[in-house]
């Protein structure tokens, strides 16, 4: 009895003798018993058994439960986000840490893996991050279950990720792009490519936005935009998981409409299709629009230079109307940013290209006056 009122004392005794899978017990006679623990201690645990389950849609328990506590219409984790998670767990984190207690996972353990991430596997500082995200909600669970004391992930610095510079499609390229007469040798007669790029340029809508559009959803004044389509995924939620109305014109209405004439269709069907039953490739209309700028010129090359993909219409959309001096907040109304720090990352003006004629009026007023009260 002395023994293990003095173990109880005594922490560092007792946690080697716990670690050693050997516990003291008394019984009715007051002599010493000794008994193996078959059970693991939580403390001992491995990082790699304590990720192996999650991230699986249908069995993870923190998947599971953020599942129920969303709807259909705004789900609480969307599949394409437990894919992501999943695949840099696999990759990137069980084969690091998999090995250690989860208790023996420290800062500066955690600080030399972002290093890792960027020097060994070149990962950019935006997917390390994202690594970095999924990692803290792991060991945010680890210490609600008791498993470890705190978070030691949440103590490290995210990356600073600098703002991709893009010289976006000039109004001139855009015009050539789009000639009407042309559709036949730019877009290999394909309309649907054609009115894709056009409407996608004029609208700001993400790409899975328009591939999920039925002739229901679009009107002579409106495109009403309820969901997005993702070949992996199927249709889901818009990536904030609101719907939104876009004001169009008319002549973006018609092309709409001619888009969804071309294949065979009923009134439910697609505009983005070549048989209205399913959306067109996306990867394929991406290749077109690609195909389409070389043949005006613009070189594979030039193209990667100047960082133009097919989400740089939504970027070329919101810089279009910052340069009308629309207000921000109803910029984002259409675009569906939720964020102003998102919404100002797809805002590409250039200092001395698109706001040199504004400050130089500014400035000449402002010397007016100045030289007025001097004087």
């Amino acid at each position: 009895m002395r023994y293990v009122e003095e173990l109880l004392e005594d922490e560092t005794m007792l946690r080697k003798v716990f670690e050693s899978d050997l516990v003291v017990a008394i019984d009715s006679s007051h002599s010493l018993i000794q008994t193996t623990i078959r059970e693991t201690p939580k403390s001992s645990i491995t990082f790699e058994e304590f990720a192996s389950p999650w991230w699986h849609w249908d069995t993870c328990p923190y998947v599971l439960a953020r599942r129920a506590a969303g709807t259909e219409s705004h789900p609480g984790i969307k599949q394409s986000y437990v894919t992501s998670s999943e695949m840099w767990t696999r990759r990137y984190l069980i084969p690091y840490f998999g090995k250690y207690k989860l208790h023996d996972i420290s800062v500066d353990m955690i600080n030399t893996f972002w290093q890792v991430l960027k020097d060994k596997h070149g990962l950019a500082p935006k997917t390390i991050n994202n690594i970095r995200s999924v990692f803290i909600i792991m060991m945010k669970e680890a210490v609600s279950k008791g498993l470890i004391e705190r978070n030691p992930v949440e103590m490290t610095i995210s990356r600073t990720v600098d703002k991709k510079k893009q010289e976006l499609l000039t109004d001139e390229e855009c015009a050539r792009l789009f000639d009407i007469e042309r559709i036949k040798n730019l877009w290999n007669d394909r309309i649907v490519y054609y009115v894709y790029s056009f409407v996608a340029g004029l609208t700001g809508l993400r790409a899975g936005e328009l591939l999920a559009l039925t002739i229901n959803e679009v009107y002579p004044n409106k495109i009403v935009v309820k969901r997005s389509y993702n070949e992996s995924y199927g249709m889901t939620t818009t990536k904030t998981s609101e719907e939104r109305v876009v004001p169009i014109t008319d002549e973006i209405y018609r092309y709409l409409y001619v888009a969804w004439q071309s294949h065979p269709n009923d009134e439910n069907d697609f505009i983005f299709s070549f048989d209205g039953k399913k959306p067109m490739n996306e990867g394929r209309a991406r290749a077109a629009f690609y195909k389409a700028m070389e043949k005006i010129g613009i070189s594979e090359a030039e193209r990667k230079r100047r960082g133009i993909t097919f989400h740089s219409w939504r970027h070329k959309f919101t810089t279009d109307c910052v340069k009308s001096n629309m207000h921000p907040e109803k910029i984002m109304a259409l675009t569906g940013h939720k964020s102003a720090e998102m919404f100002l990352r797809y805002t590409d003006l250039d200092a001395e290209k698109d706001l040199a004629q504004q400050i130089k009026e500014i400035q000449d007023e402002k010397s007016r006056r100045i030289v007025k009260m001097s004087g």
